[in-house]
């Protein structure tokens, strides 16, 4: 039996979940207590900056895989679609379900910070100064495995198989950056 609107909107759906993974790790690996002296050396003000904007478009990218399957007459790549093109082939099972379950619950915590700072400016948001969208770092944690797991084990359901992507790196990527600025600080 072919599969194909199933993989090809799973497929939309592994890759932006890469890209999820991605940015979480070109994060850690700039702002971390190692590099925190070299960046603060050379552009304090800069990098400051650029972790907020990161961090909060991380946000908003890992709610849009929360979103409804349809919205405003609008179909959505999300865990509910995914789930929902299971169910119909007959592939959805007690795992993948639960799978679904904990990331929605990691999503449900990030979310306010995405409806009520990120996407809209909610004015009582913003006066009363809420703390929107934070997590424990195990709450963290216990999202990335499982959304690798998740798309692991959808992944072997349709037929394409699993695809590691909890690491990466390559020339020219945020390692690189933080050795040229080490190596600009030691000889400035």
């Amino acid at each position: 039996m072919s599969h194909e609107k199933l993989n090809g909107d799973f497929e939309l759906f592994r890759n932006h979940c890469i890209e999820i993974r991605h940015q979480y790790n070109v994060y850690v690996n700039l702002f971390n207590e190692d590099s925190e002296p070299v960046l603060s050396k050379v552009a304090a003000t800069f990098f400051t900056e650029i972790a907020s904007i990161m961090h909060r478009d991380w946000k908003l990218q890992v709610c849009k895989i929360m979103d409804a399957a349809e919205m405003y007459g609008k179909v959505n790549i999300t865990i509910d679609l995914i789930n929902k093109q299971l169910a119909d082939e007959g592939l959805m099972d007690s795992e993948v379900n639960s799978l679904s379950l904990a990331l929605k619950a990691f999503g449900a915590k990030v979310k306010p910070a995405r409806n009520k700072r990120i996407a809209h400016y909610d004015r009582l948001s913003q006066i009363n100064g809420s703390d929107l969208g934070g997590t424990t770092e195990s709450e963290l944690e216990g999202f990335l495995n499982n959304l690798q797991e998740y798309c692991d084990k959808v992944g072997r359901l349709v037929g394409i198989g699993p695809l590691d992507f909890s690491g990466g790196g390559c020339a020219g990527d945020e390692l690189d950056l933080l050795k040229c600025l080490r190596a600009y600080c030691k000889n400035a």
